[in-house]
């Protein structure tokens, strides 16, 4: 029998047609692998590994999921048959490579919560128009949605399930400390005793704060305010206040963060449809296929992040090229991720200050070409800092102008100009990279001093005060503004796998809620910088990062 019908009959073996066309593709697999020195049986397990393969997607193709590769009926086309021998062939730096992806955050999908429905979407780039100067009502639905997402986290919690109550030593026990019910603002009118509210903090008066929900607000004092988790508190927070209402002012007794929850406690919450930012897990099948190349290939994915690379530095310039030369090495080569400020001192928009910007960039592709290796096959991502050219002062910015790094960019093969914040997804693993002054902007606008007896330092309070707001800029917009209709860009909600936050203070590394909080420390004050591997080790079907705090000698 000749190779081409016994093909043809085991495809019908198992319920498949094969095209001519995609059967002469299949013999081209069948004379390689003989070339190679395999016997018949490893072939024939390859024939069957591939019709197993080409069965798997035509399940997914009955299920929608389409596609050029897709299958129609029982037969296997020339497309199919190629896309299917493609993906048997990639190595595991294909599919290290393919596991990256950045996402910028003026593309970045709009979760959106319904509170009259209960219910999430997802809202997708190009769905809807957005400015960067939007009306009114855009301002009113960023604080709405921030405020809408944190009440539906605190409702899911078990302390504000209502129980059913049959007798009154039922009734004691649950008033005695069993579970609570948030009081809105607008139903304080007429009641006494302690109430729990959730609200968020507003300067309605200069010097004066009201807690407001949906509903209403209310003024506030402080006096008496007890703080009872880590944190700043600060204008434009949402606070968990337990208090009393006296004269129509709530006199805070206790006040604290909005409860939390995971990662993975949200994504059931909110649907992994729901979550998918980055449009790459189109069913349950495709999540779990991801994540077993992440069990096989993850641990040799790493990133090296510098925060503050003052380029207009020699002795910087001189010690990036030593870190390069130590990684050059390397297979595969990390993923290195510069954060600004690129230069000590904001330039001069004037012609000198561009020119000395281009040269500072062309400075460092020669620094990059002197290991031809990372040149061509090293991914640099650089993330623009306050200073650094663009539009400057609101959240997100842009990334840095193509005309600074024309030359890097002719130089070094494989150069992403990320926003600030964005987004890259490792596997099933979501990194968000953010450049900002937290620690000093936090401190300057708390209405509280936080808490003394917590053993936590300043830059603790900072990352613990963002990820119980879910939100990277929980300030006042007068200190921190924003573009209103891409406030979502900013969001903590799901917690990201890792929040890697360049900002001028020491290095620290911190793990909250299953959140690693990163800070790789200025680069130009004592070289520091950071190692990241999102999946450190494994151990099962459970994965483990694994943060190195590292110093250029």
């Amino acid at each position: 029998m000749s190779e081409r019908k016994r093909l043809t009959r085991i495809f019908k073996m198992h319920g498949l047609s094969i095209q001519a066309s995609a059967l002469d593709t299949l013999l081209d697999v069948v004379q390689r692998e003989a070339e190679v020195g395999r016997n018949k049986a490893d072939v024939n397990n390859v024939i069957f590994n591939i019709i197993d393969e080409i069965k798997d997607r035509r399940i997914q193709g009955g299920n929608g999921s389409g596609g050029r590769s897709s299958s129609v009926g029982n037969i296997v086309t020339s497309a199919l048959l190629e896309d299917v021998v493609a993906d048997f062939r990639r190595d595991a730096k294909d599919v290290s490579d393919e596991a990256v992806q950045l996402l910028d955050a003026f593309h970045m999908p709009r979760l959106d919560f319904d509170r009259m429905r209960k219910n999430f979407s997802l809202v997708q780039f190009g769905k809807e128009e957005r400015t960067l100067y939007g009306e009114a009502v855009a301002k009113v639905d960023m604080f709405n949605q921030r405020y809408a997402l944190i009440q539906q986290r605190i409702l899911r919690q078990d302390i504000f399930q209502p129980k059913l109550v049959t007798n009154r030593l039922a009734r004691s026990a649950q008033n005695n400390g069993g579970t609570h019910t948030i009081t809105p603002v607008e139903s304080l009118l007429g009641r006494s005793g302690r109430r729990f509210l959730l609200g968020m903090i507003v300067q309605v008066e200069e010097g004066k704060y009201y807690l407001e929900d949906h509903t209403a607000q209310v003024p506030l004092n402080f006096s008496e305010a007890s703080l009872l988790t880590d944190g700043f508190v600060t204008e434009n927070s949402v606070v968990l206040i337990e208090g009393e209402a006296i004269d129509g002012v709530l006199h805070v007794h206790n006040m604290g963060s909005p409860i939390v929850e995971n990662r993975l406690d949200s994504i059931k919450a909110i649907g992994l449809q729901n979550t998918d930012i980055f449009n790459s897990i189109g069913s349950l099948s495709e999540y779990e296929k991801l994540r077993e190349q992440e069990l096989e290939h993850g641990e040799d994915g790493m990133f090296v992040v510098l925060s503050d690379v003052y380029l207009d530095s020699p002795a910087v310039i001189e010690k990036i090229e030593r870190m390069l030369e130590g990684y050059s090495d390397f297979n595969p080569l990390p993923i290195f991720v510069f954060m600004g400020n690129f230069t000590s001192k904001p330039l001069s928009s004037a012609s000198e200050g561009t020119k000395s910007m281009i040269s500072y960039f062309e400075d460092l592709a020669n620094v990059i070409c002197k290991f031809p290796n990372v040149a061509n096959e090293g991914r640099f991502v650089f993330i623009p800092g306050p200073n650094d050219p663009g539009i400057t002062g609101v959240l997100p910015r842009g990334p840095i102008p193509n005309y600074f790094t024309a030359a890097l960019r002719s130089k070094v093969k494989n150069v992403m100009l990320a926003s600030n914040p964005c987004r890259m997804r490792f596997f099933t693993k979501e990194i968000v990279f953010f450049r900002d002054n937290l620690v000093s902007k936090m401190r300057r606008n708390c209405l509280i001093e936080p808490r003394q007896d917590s053993n936590g330092q300043l830059s603790s309070h900072a990352i613990k005060t963002v990820l119980d707001q879910g939100h990277l800029s929980p300030l006042p917009l007068s200190t921190s503004p924003i573009y209103w209709q891409h406030d979502h860009a900013l969001r903590l909600y799901p917690f990201p796998d890792a929040l890697i936050c360049g900002d001028r203070v020491e290095q620290y590394y911190e793990t909250y809620e299953e959140c690693d909080a990163i800070n790789p420390g200025p680069f130009s004050n004592g070289f520091n910088f950071v190692v990241y591997r999102p999946v450190g080790e494994t151990s099962g079907s459970q994965t483990k990062s694994d943060v190195e705090l590292c110093e250029v000698p």
